[in-house]
Formats: C-alpha cells, sequence, structure tokens
C-alpha cells in the first residue's frame, strides 16, 4: 500500500499527535517486508522531503503560521496535489478536520480511499466553551444550537471519508451518535521500554525540595482551559496547608501567567518551565506520586498511558479517554467533571498502584499497547478499507457492534479491583 497522512494539527514541538505520527514512521520505515510505502505530509516554513529508510518519508509543505505556539496550517491545495501527483497514494489518512478535508478533496487526483483518523473532539472541546464565553445575557439560549451546529460540522466532515477511526470508545460513541457509521477503534501505543517504573529517580525530586516522605503529584501538557488547568488552578487552593503535598506543574500555555501567580503565593506548588525530550518526560513520570489528566473531552489520553507505563496512578475526570484507559486498566481514579471540589477531595483520597497492580498493568500494556502493536492495527485496518474502497462495497465496512473493535487481549481479571473509588 502507498499511504499518506495529512495533518494541519502537527507541530516539530508538539505533544501526542507528532508522537503518533512518529511512531508510525518508525513502524513503515523499520517493516519494508510488507513493501507499503509511508508518507507524512506535515505543515512547514519550507519543501522538504526527509527520506527514513526505504519505507517512510516526511514531506513538508510550506504553510501559514498560526499563532504564538509553534504551529503552521496548509491552506492551498497546490502543492498538496504536486506531492499527490507524484506519490499517487492508495489511501490518505487525514488527522486534521477544519481545512484540511476540504483540501485533500480538491488536491486527490483519483479516487483514493480516504479515513479521518479524530484527534480532537472539537466541539466539546473547543467550541463549545467558546460559546458558553461568548453568549451571554439575552444571547445565552442561542448557545446550545450553536453548538449543534459544530457537531453537524463534525458529521459531515467525516461521513464522504471512506472510514473514521477513532482512539477511543468514547469517541467513537460520539461519531455514531452524530450519524456516522463506518468506524474503526485504533487505540494508540507507548514506547514501552522508554516509559517505565525504571525511570523513577528520588533525586529529582530532592533537587525540587521534595521529601522522600511527600507525595508528588505532576501536571504535564498544554497550560490551557481544555487541559484542565483552570480546575486545578480552582482546586489547590482547597487543599491550603495540607501537609505532605506537592505539585509539580509543567509546560506553556495561554493561563501560564495565572500558573505563576499561583506558584509565587504557595510554596507547595513548583514550577518546571520546560521539560525537554520523551527520555525526561518520562522520569518526571515515574518520579511522581500522582498524574493529573484533566482533559474532560480527550479522545484518547496518551499522558494518561505513558503515566500508567510508568507505573504512575492516574487522576482523571469521569468522562473523555482519559477516564476510559482507567476503568481499561482499573488502574487509577476519576472525579466529577468540572467539579474543583471534587477534584481536591479526590487528590486526597487518591493512593499508589498496589504492586501486583502495576505487575499487571504492566504486561498489558507490553502485549497490546506498544507502539509496532498499534501501528499493526491501524495498517490492518487500513489494509481492510482499502479493499473495500476498490470493490466499491464501502457498506460492509459497517460494523453490526457499532465499530470495528481493536484486536487486543481481554481485560484484566474481573478480582483484580480498581484503586480508589470514583468521586
Amino acid at each position: 500500500m502507498r499511504i499518506c497522512d495529512v495533518n494541519n494539527f502537527y507541530s516539530p514541538t508538539g505533544g501526542g499527535v507528532r508522537t503518533y505520527h512518529e511512531r508510525k514512521l518508525d513502524f513503515f520505515a523499520e517493516d519494508a517486508e510488507r513493501g507499503d510505502v509511508y508518507a507524512l505530509v506535515v505543515p512547514s516554513d519550507r519543501s522538504a522531503i526527509t527520506r527514513r529508510g526505504a519505507g517512510a518519508m516526511t514531506v513538508e509543505l510550506p504553510a501559514r503560521k498560526v499563532g504564538d505556539a509553534g504551529y503552521r496550517a496548509i491552506t492551498h491545495s497546490r502543492d498538496l496535489a504536486a506531492f499527490f501527483a507524484d506519490f499517487a497514494p492508495d489511501l490518505v489518512e487525514i488527522g486534521s478536520p477544519y481545512l484540511m478535508p476540504w483540501l485533500v478533496r480538491r488536491a486527490l487526483p483519483g479516487p483514493a480511499a480516504t479515513v479521518g483518523f479524530v484527534h480532537a473532539d472539537y466541539p466539546d472541546t473547543y467550541v463549545e466553551p467558546a460559546l458558553r464565553r461568548a453568549f451571554s445575557g439575552l444571547l445565552r439560549p442561542l448557545a446550545a444550537p450553536a453548538a449543534r451546529l459544530a457537531g453537524h460540522h463534525m458529521a459531515h466532515t467525516y461521513g464522504w471519508m471512506s472510514a473514521t477511526f477513532g482512539a477511543s470508545a468514547h469517541v467513537l460513541r460520539k461519531l455514531r451518535r452524530l450519524g456516522l457509521r463506518r468506524l474503526f477503534h485504533t487505540p494508540c501505543g507507548v514506547e514501552a521500554q522508554e516509559f517505565s517504573a525504571t525511570r523513577r529517580d528520588l533525586q529529582r525530586r530532592r533537587q525540587l525540595g521534595v521529601a522522600d516522605d511527600e507525595r508528588l503529584l505532576l501536571f504535564l501538557g498544554r497550560l490551557s482551559g481544555e487541559k484542565g488547568v483552570d480546575l486545578l488552578l480552582d482546586a489547590w487552593p482547597r487543599l491550603a496547608g495540607r501537609p505532605g503535598l506537592r505539585l509539580v506543574i509543567a509546560g506553556h500555555g495561554p493561563r501560564e501567567a495565572e500558573v505563576d501567580a499561583l506558584v509565587a503565593r504557595d510554596p507547595s506548588v513548583i514550577r518546571l518551565a520546560h521539560v525537554e525530550g520523551r527520555r525526561e518526560v518520562a522520569a518526571w513520570m515515574a518520579s511522581a506520586d500522582l498524574f493529573l489528566a484533566l482533559g474532560a473531552y480527550e479522545t484518547f489520553s496518551l499522558t494518561t498511558l505513558e503515566a500508567l507505563a510508568c507505573g504512575t496512578a492516574v487522576l482523571a475526570p469521569d468522562s473523555g479517554g482519559a477516564a476510559e484507559l482507567i476503568e481499561n486498566f482499573a488502574a487509577g481514579s476519576t472525579f466529577a467533571r468540572g467539579d474543583a471540589a471534587a477534584l481536591a477531595a479526590a487528590i486526597v483520597d487518591a493512593a499508589p498502584l498496589r504492586p501486583s497492580q502495576a505487575a499487571r498493568l504492566r504486561a498489558r500494556i507490553e502485549s497490546d499497547y506498544t507502539w509496532p502493536a498499534a501501528c499493526a492495527r491501524i495498517r490492518d485496518a487500513y489494509e481492510r478499507v482499502l479493499m473495500a474502497h476498490q470493490s466499491g462495497a464501502l457498506d460492509g465496512l459497517e460494523a453490526p457492534g457499532g465499530w470495528w473493535p481493536a484486536q487486543m487481549s481481554p481485560s484484566p481479571a474481573a478480582d483484580d479491583p480498581k484503586f480508589g473509588a470514583s468521586v
């Protein structure tokens, strides 16, 4: 197969989306026996092609700068059409929902199969909160129907494609409610050797002034409302004066000033402005006692999987991909979405994973949730979609149960109870 990924969400300094594509590049570069050729098309400030082995390449196309977080967006179909004409893809995966689907439809020279991978639940994550802020007073009743329009846009965006992939059942349920039917469950993976409890390092905690008997909580991610940092800023003062709790906040984003203000007035909060590289991320996750994955509408929550791979308990809202991973692995706890008091109470109640839990969790991750396993499942789904597309039988991609499940091992035994209770 000749496979092409296009994604305006990709950034050289980005998080989960960048990791997803980098690991796919590794997979196709190292799996030359199948004869696949994989191209990742990303927005850039230049035109360039970087080859990775015989089977994979990164294609940079000139793109407009978007905001100040390092993102760019391909906004014209001309360069994309020229690459498609040369590469002749059998299947194109579209990873961003706004402009890219329209550009791909214009740029494709022939009837290639198309797959949408839902990396962002944009109606609930971005549109609905923005409308709540924008509509007030007499205009407030307009917020709900305007938010529903975003859902209709999502259904239209993915409805014309050959199939739609989602990394969690949470997002697949939403897509099905919107009327989409050709759905595949394609969970992501983790670099199991990198993200491991062996990375735990008490010395790095001590360098921050954290005593060995104190509980270290870690929030690592974009400092923005959709990642839940607003809720954390509301919840943490409720724990003021409670001994033995320390909080590390790492990352950048629009709520940076509020985070710095909290650090300035509360000595129990430590700021890490930048964590460089995957190895450092893994070391901090493994060295924490509780990881805070606070985004309520995550389509998967790669950071949750990474923290669990490090043997670190995770606390998340009771919705979204993070909560689903906690439930599936029976490892972690949840709290009522959007409730700062519930978050504070859950922080107090949370406890580390038991050794038996951590061992079973690790075995399941190494079996089913490595990146090679995840990419192999995605590649198999591509092959199925392409066969249906070429035969003109896309109706055969409609799964009787709602979506085609990922082929993985059974869940842990029922006698392995979850640690902690949902708040």
